[in-house]
């Protein structure tokens, strides 16, 4: 069948031996080399005949045989010149046919092994070129079967409307269109695949012909969510090798993470730092490994040395999980957890906008979750006591914007937030109300 292309491409065109051009210098067709001999002939008999007549006959009849030889003399070098510029056309010709061909075979061979689908349609939304991974994707065995078919003459009705609306909208955009669909092979395999559409520049008689693209995207994403799975169950590992440590904190890494998801979405976060906040509220305490068992007991006050201690295994945390290899800035995170909104935290005396948003949500998630959650050397503090003395630390400890999600999460609690629903809104001791009096605000706030 017609391809319709403007010059064959598939199979590539070949040219007989016989009639290869040598490109050599020096090197001439025979044709040239057969003018050029018949001209000079020609030239060299007219010349003779002229001569012969100036010596044995006369002025005269010298000026009869020019009369008669100089049109011959003439036609000869025009009969040359003609034959001469033919070959040469004849030989640019076949140099640009060489060349052609020698592109269309570097092409077929570089976009032939491909791993993802190459396909050109020309103006017509026909096939013009097909590399092999489209053919297997399509579940054809040889290019023949494709180019010169429409999509509509190899696919479902609905299929092909929807891929020639796609090739008109590429052929009038600039930048490329994009299309995600789930495709059924031969097989009977769901695959899903990723197509690009962009239009090929009008070069070489090109106009309004599209390259696509096609990538199969399932072992890609069944490889992402498994991986997705070994990092969650390495997560949960390191949170119940934390929780083993200290009973009276089993549970509050995991709801540090959930709370602090809650109030990502509520400011807006992306998917990347939404998963930062999570991660990072986890394993912010996985340091207190470090952290000798008596002090995480400790039923009284910690000492400001002791207190010290603690926040060191904290700031640890960042450097023993770096060795995990996170997409989102899950490290950067963890190496600012401490520091506060004054510059007064540790271990840069961050101030401000300087604290990445992502740990300015999980340091008050920390801090808030530890209030409301019961301790060796303290009771847990009900939700209004625990929000008061969060607030009353906005702009000093904590970001006062993020204040103001954590009560809007706290007084509207997600689905997913159980026991935080659970929790106590009040409490009738008045000792409960005032959560700073008589002890360090920080070991309020202890994990």
């Amino acid at each position: 069948m017609d391809s319709g292309s403007p010059f064959p491409f598939l199979p590539p065109p070949r040219i007989p031996e016989d009639q290869l051009v040598d490109l050599r210098p020096g090197r001439l067709k025979c044709e040239e080399k057969i003018a050029w001999l018949a001209m000079g002939l020609l030239g060299l008999s007219v010349a003779l005949a002229a001569w012969q007549v100036l010596v044995q006959q006369s002025l005269a009849g010298l000026q009869v045989a020019l009369q008669i030889g100089l049109p011959f003399f003439l036609l000869a070098i025009l009969l040359g010149l003609v034959v001469r510029a033919r070959t040469q056309e004849s030989l640019k010709a076949q140099r640009l046919t060489q060349r052609l061909v020698y592109c269309e075979e570097i092409l077929a061979l570089t976009a032939g092994r491909a791993p993802w689908s190459l396909i050109i349609f020309d103006p017509r939304n026909r096939y013009w070129f097909v590399n092999g991974s489209a053919l297997s994707l399509v579940g054809c065995k040889t290019s023949g079967s494709l180019v010169g078919f429409q999509p509509k003459d190899v696919m479902p009705p609905d299929q092909a409307q929807r891929m020639e609306a796609l090739l008109e909208e590429a052929r009038h955009k600039d930048t490329p269109v994009e299309h995600v669909s789930r495709r059924v092979d031969s097989l009977g395999k769901t695959h899903l695949v990723q197509t690009r559409y962009e239009r090929v520049p009008s070069l070489g008689g090109l106009a309004g012909y599209v390259l696509v693209s096609e990538e199969d995207l399932t072992l890609l994403l069944v490889e992402r969510e498994r991986r997705e799975r070994m990092l969650h169950q390495l997560i949960e590992t390191l949170v119940a090798v934390v929780d083993r440590r200290d009973p009276y904190a089993a549970g509050h890494s995991s709801r540090v993470g959930q709370l602090s998801v809650a109030m990502a979405r509520g400011m807006g976060l992306d998917e990347s730092q939404t998963e930062a906040v999570e991660i990072a509220g986890s394993l912010m305490n996985f340091g207190k490994v470090l952290v000798p068992r008596h002090l995480l007991t400790k039923e009284s006050a910690l000492t400001p040395e002791e207190l010290d201690r603690v926040r060191q295994g904290m700031l640890a945390s960042a450097d023993i999980v770096s060795i995990i290899g996170f997409d989102s800035p899950v490290i950067p995170t963890l190496r600012e957890v401490l520091e506060h909104v004054d510059g007064s935290g540790q271990p840069a005396g961050l101030k401000g906008n300087e604290i990445l948003l992502p740990a300015r949500i999980v340091t008050l998630a920390n801090a808030f979750v530890a209030l409301v959650s019961e301790r060796a050397h303290r009771r847990a503090l009900p939700v209004a006591a625990a929000l008061q003395n969060v607030e009353n630390d906005a702009g000093k400890l904590y970001d006062p914007e993020v204040v103001q999600i954590l009560r809007r999460v706290v007084t509207n609690p997600p689905p997913d937030l159980d026991w935080l629903r659970s929790l106590p809104p009040t409490s009738a001791n008045p000792s409960d109300s005032c959560p700073d009096s008589g002890k360090d605000s920080l070991n309020e706030k202890r994990p």
